[in-house]
């Protein structure tokens, strides 16, 4: 009786008195203590609601209802289709909207209910991947901003492939840990390149050309990437690299000289084509003849074989293992010994060489000392 009443009331009542019965309904349905007639009596009243031609009315409802689970199905999916204004109330926080029904309301053209769902909390990796397939630049920005968002890798690599040069994009990305090793590299190197040659520059030679100064970033970045980096990583990176043309002599001398002998073993075998295993043999018994060899076929230039061997032999009678990677102050030591054999001019006319490894030193320290100050900084608040 008292339903019947409130629709024969709500057909003549003006409209802010329609909204606020709307809602106070609404929350009835949700929170009274209803039996069975009252509450299909409640839920027909709910319905016949969704056409009433005032917004409030309808927005009405949408607040009271939208973040229950127990609201009725029939009455979200009706507010999820009204207006922009209503439909993002319901998007933005209904759970009863379906990882299948949030990627079909991606369909529709309006780019705010595309970003309502980028926000959403707990966002579920299928609609996360589906909003990186086709949503703008804007809502993108969004989805890579909501921390509640579930993103797999794979549509972390979506994000940087279609945005490059987002920077909101772009810094977001290189805060999430999942990111791809070999796409973090591609965005740092993008980062460095939009602030400019001042920040390429930073560690490089002041007479470096632009092309040097970003080869040179390239190989930084990569080095640091590879610290604590798995094989399948590595991996990724050496392709990524290889494919941009990164993957060249400087980055192998670098890393052999500081001792990044698992990346230094990859990257052979991706440039000479033979076997991985192979490659660590040659390195693990340091045999001349098979790591030139080796070094050929890779396409490093015969005037760089003997700074590489020179290193790797060193290493070898410094006890390190080559199947692992050196310790800062071990790689330190490797290339300071490797300045030291080289300054009797064994390179000839290569002096270029000697340069490039010099200036390769300095880093090396300077990431050293970085490294110690910071572990000794730790020490001191552990012990505070």
């Amino acid at each position: 009786m008292i339903i019947r009443d409130f629709l024969n009331w709500v057909d003549t009542a003006p409209e802010g008195p329609r909204a606020e019965a709307a809602g106070a309904l609404a929350r009835a349905w949700l929170y009274s203590e209803l039996d069975d007639e009252s509450r299909r009596a409640a839920s027909a009243a709910l319905t016949y609601l969704l056409d009433d031609p005032c917004e409030d009315v309808r927005m009405a409802l949408a607040q009271s209802l939208a973040r229950s689970e127990a609201a009725p199905r029939h009455i979200i999916h009706s507010l999820a289709q009204d207006t922009v204004e209503i439909a993002s109330v319901i998007l933005a926080s209904s759970p009863l909207l379906t990882e299948p029904e949030l990627i079909e309301f991606l369909i529709h053209p309006d780019e705010q209910l595309h970003t309502v769902i980028a926000k959403r909390c707990d966002l579920a990796a299928p609609v996360s991947a589906a909003i990186a397939e086709i949503g703008s630049e804007s809502v993108c920005r969004s989805l890579v901003l909501n921390s509640d968002a579930r993103i797999v890798p794979s549509t972390l690599v979506k994000l940087a492939e279609r945005f490059p040069t987002d920077k909101i994009i772009r810094e977001a990305l290189l805060k999430r840990p999942e990111l791809p090793i070999h796409v973090r590299h591609a965005l740092l190197l993008a980062h460095a390149r939009s602030l400019g040659d001042e920040a390429l520059a930073a560690g490089a030679s002041h007479t470096a050309t632009p092309e040097e100064l970003l080869s040179d970033a390239s190989d930084r970045f990569a080095l640091r990437l590879l610290q604590d980096a798995s094989e399948e990583q590595m991996i990724g990176l050496a392709m990524s690299l290889r494919d941009r043309g990164m993957l060249n002599t400087r980055l192998l001398l670098r890393s052999v000289s500081c001792g990044r002998f698992r990346f230094f073993a990859v990257a052979l075998s991706l440039l000479s084509g033979v076997p991985g295993s192979r490659v660590s043999r040659a390195l693990l018994a340091a045999r001349p003849a098979a790591l030139r060899a080796v070094l050929r076929k890779a396409g490093l230039p015969m005037r760089t074989h003997q700074a590489f061997l020179l290193a790797i032999d060193m290493a070898r009678e410094g006890g390190a293992d080559l199947s692992k990677d050196l310790s800062l102050d071990q790689a330190r030591s490797l290339i300071e010994q490797l300045l030291g054999e080289l300054q009797d001019e064994a390179l000839g006319d290569d002096g270029d060489i000697l340069a490039f490894l010099r200036r390769f030193a300095v880093e090396v320290a300077r990431l050293e000392a970085r490294a110690y100050l910071q572990q000794s900084t730790q020490r001191s608040l552990t012990a505070a």
